[in-house]
Parts: structure tokens; C-alpha cells; sequence
């Protein structure tokens, strides 16, 4: 919630947007999108889900990967667009403007088993539970089978003493954020289960030092294909045709 506020709060100004976000998380947030790039691999087709300034896209397209960028903000798109121009990979990456919740509505684009890896980082935690369901449901749709969602947000701490610290300073900070932003913030409760009850294996997960911040790793599982019956043996064969 703490850092939502914040992010919400400088996306205006993209041209300090990653700077901002830098000094607010002591560099951890380039740490997470590091970690995520590196489970990216050449010829990847990626969603890239809240894409803001397309730090985390580009990453991924120096792995060698397509990339598709969602955004709500033009401000972020416009400033995506300009640094993929002076990275000479505009053909490399594709925006949409639109919320996360409004996938569907970009099926031409997002059609079903047509991406190898959904990415986001700090994009969801501004969804109430319910929501977080639904998008992440459709995610998996959009994937292929065996396809990757690497999820970083802000995560309630699980650890005891920490999780207290941190109720603390939500309820310093909660009316002031209210009071600035118009709307409440909340970090996500158990990201881990919400992969998993949406039809991911879960397959490892890191929570960032000193931060509220956990990346979760989950896998499409591979379509089942139906038990074919054995083949019969020609004495079976020979056998039925006698009997008819």
C-alpha cells in the first residue's frame, strides 16, 4: 500500500517516474525485474501487464522476446514508446491502453494460448481480491499451455513481527494516502494461493529483503490429452470378426 501510493502519486511525470520508484524501494524494484527477465527466453512472446515506462519490456526484448505492453496511463505508453524508439526496438514492442480488468476486450491482440509468459510488477495490488481473481483467470487463458505468469507486488508479510510493523504503518500513512489519491490501496493477501486457485502451478517464489515485496513464479499446466484405448491385437480382431 505504501509503495502504491507513492508509484500513483509520480505516474504523472514519467520522465521521474523510475527514478522515484528507484529511491522509494533502495533499487529493489530493478532487483525483482532483473530477476524476472532472467526466466525470459529468445523468441518469448510476453504480456507485460502495467507496463508503465516499458523498464521491464525492455529488459525482456534484450533477451530476445516480443513484447506486449498494457497501461492505463497514456503518460507511461507515451514515454514506453519513446525509449523503445531510442533503443531502435519500436518493432519489438506493442501497447495497449486499457485497463488489466478489460483483456477480453483485446482478444485480437490477446487471443487465448497465444503468449509464453504474462509478466507484471506492482500493477495489481490496487485490485480488490475478487478482481485479482478475474485477471489473473483470464492470464492464464491468454498463455499456452506450459506458458509462465511471474507475478511482483506488494504482498502482505507473512512473518509475524514484520506484518505488525507494517499494519502500523498502514495506519499512519492510510488517511493522508486516502486523502491524496481518492482511493484506498491495499496490499495483496496470499498472491501465492491466487495463482494457484487460478489453475497455475506454483513453482517458487522470493521475497526482497527489508521490503514488503514477494515475486511469485507459476506455470500453465500442460493440456491433458485424452487416454487412447490400446490398439487391437489381430487374434482379438480375427476374433470379433469371427463372432460376427
Amino acid at each position: 500500500m505504501l509503495m502504491y501510493g507513492w508509484m500513483v502519486w509520480v505516474e504523472h511525470a514519467p520522465e521521474r517516474y523510475d527514478w522515484a520508484v528507484k529511491v522509494m524501494t533502495f533499487g529493489r524494484i530493478d532487483r525483482m525485474k532483473d530477476d524476472i527477465a532472467e526466466h525470459i527466453q529468445a523468441g518469448d512472446k510476453v504480456l507485460d501487464i502495467g507496463c508503465g515506462t516499458g523498464t521491464l519490456a525492455l529488459r525482456c526484448i534484450k533477451k530476445g522476446a516480443e513484447v506486449t505492453g498494457l497501461d492505463a496511463s497514456d503518460f507511461m505508453l507515451k514515454e514506453a514508446a519513446r525509449r523503445a524508439a531510442e533503443s531502435n526496438v519500436s518493432d519489438k514492442l506493442a501497447l495497449i491502453r486499457d485497463s488489466v480488468t478489460q483483456l477480453k476486450k483485446h482478444r485480437d491482440q490477446l487471443a487465448d494460448d497465444s503468449f509464453d509468459v504474462v509478466t507484471a510488477t506492482m500493477a495489481l495490488g490496487e485490485f480488490p481480491q475478487e478482481y485479482l481473481e478475474y485477471i489473473i483467470k483470464d492470464c492464464r487463458n491468454i498463455l499456452k499451455p506450459g506458458g509462465k505468469i511471474l507475478i511482483g507486488d506488494e504482498c502482505w508479510p507473512r512473518n509475524i513481527v514484520i506484518r505488525t510493523i507494517y499494519r502500523m504503518l498502514m495506519t499512519v500513512f492510510w488517511i493522508p494516502q486516502f486523502l491524496l489519491l481518492r482511493r484506498p490501496l491495499f496490499p495483496i493477501r496470499d498472491l501465492h494461493a491466487i495463482i494457484q486457485n487460478a489453475g497455475f502451478e506454483v513453482t517458487g517464489s522470493k521475497v526482497y529483503r527489508g521490503t514488503s515485496f514477494r515475486l511469485v513464479y507459476g506455470v500453465k499446466p500442460p493440456e491433458k490429452t485424452p487416454a487412447r484405448e490400446p490398439a487391437m491385437t489381430v487374434q482379438q480382431a480375427t476374433g470379433q470378426a469371427g463372432e460376427a
